[in-house]
C-alpha cells in the first residue's frame, strides 16, 4: 500500500481487514507467497525486503529461506497490519525479521540495501507502479533480485459474483472502467520491468485452489482483503441481496460434496537491474 491520491482508501481498506486478512480458513495469500519466496531463490544469509508485507505470507517464507545469518525486513502502510504481523514475528523468535511502517510506491532505504525484493500482489495496487518498480530496482545490489506476483486469470465464477455484487452499489458510485494493465501477460510484463531498468529472467504461473464452505464463508473472505473496497460501498439493507446475487453467480464453483472452489492464477516475475553504464571512452586528449 502506498500514500498518496487515491492509495488513501486503500490503507484504510487494509487496515480495516487487518484482524481478519489471510486469517478466514482460506488457502490463498499463503500458497501464493511461499512460491514468490521459492521463485525468488532466497538463500542463508541473504538481506530481503517485502513490500506491501500485509500479515506476512511472503515475509515467513522469507525469514525460513534466508534462516538466522540473514535480514529481512517487512514493510506495509497499514500499521494494523505492521503491529498484528510484529507481534507474531516476537511469539516465533525470529530475530533477524524487522517489520514497520513503510510506503510500498517508495521505500525509504539506501540504494544497494537488498539482495532481493519482493513484492506479492501488490504492486498493480499502487498509484504508479512504474515509480515503485524503479525504486525496486535502485533498492538492489548488482547481482540482486526482484520478485513479483500479479494476477494472471481470475476464476471466471469469481469474476461473475464481483460483477455481481458490483450491480447493488449505488448509482452515483459505479464499478471504476478497467485501466490499462502493465502486467497483462508476458510481452507487458517485459515492456514494463525494461521501462523501470530491470531485465526479466523468468515468468511462470502458479495456480491455488481456494475452498469455501458456502458463499457466507466467501463474502467472509471477500471483507478480510481488498474485496472490501467493493462490499463497503454497497448499501446496508442491499447487502443480503447482494449475497444472493453472488451466490447465484457462484453456482459453477459449487463442488459436489458441498461447498465452492475457485481457482486463482497468479504469474510470478523475476527480474535483475540494468548493469550501470560505462563509462564512455573518448580519444580526445588534452593538453
Amino acid at each position: 500500500m502506498s500514500s498518496g491520491g487515491r492509495s488513501n482508501g486503500t490503507v484504510e481498506v487494509f487496515e480495516q481487514a487487518a484482524t481478519s486478512y489471510d486469517r478466514t480458513g482460506v488457502s490463498f495469500f499463503g500458497p501464493f507467497g511461499a512460491e514468490l519466496v521459492r521463485r525468488a531463490g532466497i538463500r542463508p544469509g541473504e538481506r530481503v525486503l517485502d513490500v506491501g508485507c500485509g500479515r506476512g505470507a511472503v515475509l515467513f517464507p522469507a525469514a525460513q529461506a534466508t534462516g538466522p545469518t540473514g535480514q529481512v525486513t517487512g514493510i506495509d502502510l497499514a500499521p494494523a497490519m505492521v503491529a498484528l504481523t510484529a507481534e507474531e514475528v516476537t511469539r516465533a523468535g525470529l530475530t533477524h525479521v524487522d517489520v514497520r511502517v513503510g510506503d510500498a510506491q517508495q521505500p525509504d532505504f539506501p540504494e544497494g540495501s537488498f539482495d532481493a525484493v519482493l513484492a506479492g500482489l501488490v504492486v498493480f495496487l499502487l498509484p504508479d507502479p512504474g515509480h515503485a518498480l524503479r525504486a525496486y530496482a535502485r533498492l538492489l545490489q548488482p547481482a540482486g533480485r526482484l520478485a513479483v506476483s500479479t494476477f494472471a486469470a481470475q476464476d471466471p465464477a469469481f469474476v461473475a459474483a464481483l460483477d455481481a455484487l458490483a450491480g447493488h452499489l449505488p448509482a452515483d458510485r459505479p464499478r471504476p472502467a478497467p485501466a490499462a494493465d502493465p502486467f497483462a501477460d508476458d510481452v507487458a510484463i517485459t515492456a514494463t520491468m525494461a521501462a523501470a531498468g530491470l531485465t526479466v529472467t523468468a515468468i511462470s504461473e502458479h495456480r491455488v485452489d481456494s475452498r469455501f464452505r458456502d458463499v457466507d464463508h466467501w463474502m467472509e473472505w471477500m471483507w478480510s482483503h481488498g474485496g472490501r473496497a467493493l462490499l463497503r460501498h454497497i448499501p446496508a439493507d442491499r447487502l443480503d441481496a447482494a449475497t444472493t446475487d453472488a451466490a447465484r453467480a457462484l453456482e459453477p464453483a459449487r463442488r459436489p460434496g458441498g461447498g465452492l472452489t475457485l481457482t486463482t492464477a497468479v504469474r510470478v516475475t523475476v527480474a535483475t537491474p540494468h548493469p550501470a553504464a560505462e563509462p564512455q571512452e573518448t580519444s580526445e586528449r588534452h593538453p
